[in-house]
């Protein structure tokens, strides 16, 4: 008795993070739901009943998955896995915004298969930690194989998650750049007329991701998530940082609209949606605070580059790739010991 008393004098016994943030996972799960689900009725007003589909489609496949696995394991009195299904209604929710608007509904139910039973069953099973990104991870798994198709099959080109005229694009040049945006402009909407580049990728985005449909409501839903849910804000603020210099830096370099630039590079959904609700994951994602700047700022880059080379969906393959390198991240700052009052690493 005496030894288990002076243990806890000498250390420092740390709840788990959803109990230090006064709310339970459950708690945490349902309240990140109801943020998404405030950008997927905007996504739904701004994009039709189409968006409306992909998201219910990918929450159905989630749950259902979810209470058939719940069910086998309760049957054959197997431990519980998961046993509130509130986690997966994040997974779909997301997976459904983080679809291009112009995808099948197939591929939508397929990712949100993919994403349950693989990357969050799977993976939480055969290995210590989720590595990978869910929903990431499994779109990334779709692209490659709908890419492949489309090498074969040129008529399945349309509507999938690769698109060709990406690849006529050209964001090297100011006059190409403002060429290219005619993807973004809409015309004749009710009470809104004609809407610019700039502005439809800011407040009225039908192009895309369908959580990204009001870029400007991601970055306000998404600020007040981080700060009332704690999201590891770091990665959030040095990749959107990171995002504003490279768009800004471009666009002096290059000539023309530097709002249009930022517009393009930050506001289209595939980063704005993503840095806010997929970069934040906090089992793929790294954990000293240091490590947290490096990685958004890594994460910026990567995804700059692959939009200047028009893979406009790109954020999603550079976030896969720096979910690989996060235990690398993990240990790039030495930790102070438990028992130590002072840390000198960067947590």
């Amino acid at each position: 008795m005496e030894e288990k008393q002076q243990f806890l004098n000498e250390y420092e016994v740390i709840k788990p993070p959803y109990l230090h943030l006064g709310f339970t996972k459950d708690e945490l799960m349902l309240k990140t739901f109801l943020m998404l689900s405030i950008i997927a009725v905007a996504s739904v007003i701004i994009m039709g009943v189409d968006a409306f589909i992909h998201i219910i489609s990918a929450l159905g496949t989630v749950l259902i998955v979810h209470s058939i696995i719940f069910s086998y394991q309760k049957w054959q009195d197997l431990p519980i896995t998961y046993k509130s299904p509130t986690s997966h209604m994040v997974a779909g929710m997301i997976v459904g915004l983080a679809m291009p608007i112009a995808a099948p509904v197939e591929v939508t139910i397929g990712v949100a298969f993919v994403t349950v039973l693989i990357f969050k069953y799977g993976q939480g099973t055969l290995v210590d930690r989720k590595y990978l990104n869910p929903a990431a991870a499994s779109k990334v798994l779709f692209l490659l194989i709908l890419s492949l198709i489309y090498i074969f099959e040129e008529p399945l080109a349309s509507g999938l998650l690769f698109h060709p005229h990406h690849l006529e694009l050209n964001l090297f040049t100011a006059e190409g750049f403002k060429n290219s945006m005619w993807i973004f402009q809409r015309e004749s909407l009710p009470f809104l007329g004609d809407l610019s580049a700039t502005q439809s990728l800011l407040f009225w985005q039908t192009h895309g991701w369908i959580g990204g449909a009001c870029g400007v409501l991601v970055l306000i839903v998404g600020g007040i998530a981080a700060y009332w849910l704690r999201y590891k804000w770091r990665i959030i603020v040095s990749t959107l940082v990171t995002m504003l210099i490279l768009a800004i830096s471009i666009g002096l370099i290059l000539g023309g609209d530097p709002l249009l630039r930022i517009a393009f590079h930050v506001f289209t959904g595939s980063v704005i949606f993503l840095i806010f609700f997929m970069a934040t994951e906090p089992q793929s994602t790294p954990m000293p605070v240091y490590s947290q700047i490096i990685f958004g700022i890594i994460l910026a880059i990567l995804t700059f580059i692959l939009q200047l080379f028009n893979v406009l969906g790109g954020s999603v393959i550079a976030l896969l790739i720096l979910n690989i390198a996060t235990p690398f991240f993990d240990k790039i700052v030495i930790k102070t010991p438990y028992g130590h009052k002072e840390s000198e690493g960067g947590v």
